[in-house]
């Protein structure tokens, strides 16, 4: 996938919301308006209507999106995670997380998404879900999976594709994390996770997520200009990339759930 694949999807998916939102009208208020004559009732159709109006809105915004990136993008080979320092994180509509992991140039990276995907979990509320063992696949750009990070009651187990433990996360206090002893991050944050700095031990920022950050020469294939950008500092180690990923997804769990 690229970026203007997402697009295209994500403008598929918002269409059919908005299409969606309209059948309760259909078979249920417009049905019981016509038996009882009642104008209140067309008043429940309301939530409804502005659901549909909103998803036909990013519909359109998606769809542009999707137009304006058809032959923009350039295909960048042999690239594989971690050989560079920044990432785009985009979200696609799921009932847990699902989060694609792009070049600047619209070329993915990878893709972090939750094993544990069912129907069902699109209509259970967020209190039942996150009762469900949280485990997550880290994939490249091949769809091929490298490793699993599962969450469970402040520890996070990261495990590579034959299943060994390769080491273990603890959430030692309110944003504060561990690794194997022998790493220290301290979570700091804006509001609404604009601006997310990762700082280690030594007080030195490691890695940040920004967004309405984004430089001027990736517009052409990155139409969103508040897409999250994650920067490592140069010098991390794979371990300590993913180390930071695994937060990401403590935070990013249920984004557009």
């Amino acid at each position: 996938m690229n970026i203007h694949q997402y697009y295209r999807q994500a403008a598929f998916t918002a269409l059919n919301n908005s299409l969606a939102a309209l059948v309760p009208i259909i078979i249920m208020i417009l049905p019981l308006y016509m038996l009882f004559t009642n104008s209140k009732i067309l008043l429940f159709s309301i939530p409804f209507l502005v659901y549909s109006f909103i998803a036909y809105q990013s519909y359109i915004l998606h769809r542009e999106r999707s137009s304006a990136t058809a032959n923009t993008f350039k295909i960048e080979n042999n690239l594989v995670p971690f050989e560079k320092n920044q990432y785009l994180l985009v979200f696609m509509p799921a009932p847990s997380l699902r989060m694609l992991l792009f070049n600047p140039n619209g070329t993915i990276k990878g893709e972090i998404r939750d094993l544990r995907f069912s129907k069902l979990r699109w209509y259970l509320p967020y209190f039942i879900d996150r009762m469900i063992p949280a485990e997550y696949g880290f994939f490249n750009r091949e769809k091929k999976l490298q490793l699993t990070m599962k969450w469970s009651k402040g520890q996070c187990e990261v495990r590579d594709r034959k299943g060994t433990c390769a080491f273990t996360i603890e959430e030692t206090g309110t944003n504060e994390f561990q690794l194997n002893d022998n790493l220290f991050i301290r979570l700091d944050s804006k509001t609404l996770y604009t601006d997310v700095q990762f700082v280690n031990g030594e007080g030195s920022v490691i890695a940040r997520v920004r967004k309405g950050w984004m430089p001027l020469e990736w517009s052409p294939y990155i139409k969103d200009a508040n897409t999250p950008v994650l920067s490592f500092d140069e010098g991390l180690s794979k371990q300590e990339q993913l180390f930071i990923f695994a937060i990401l997804i403590k935070i990013y769990r249920y984004r557009n759930h």
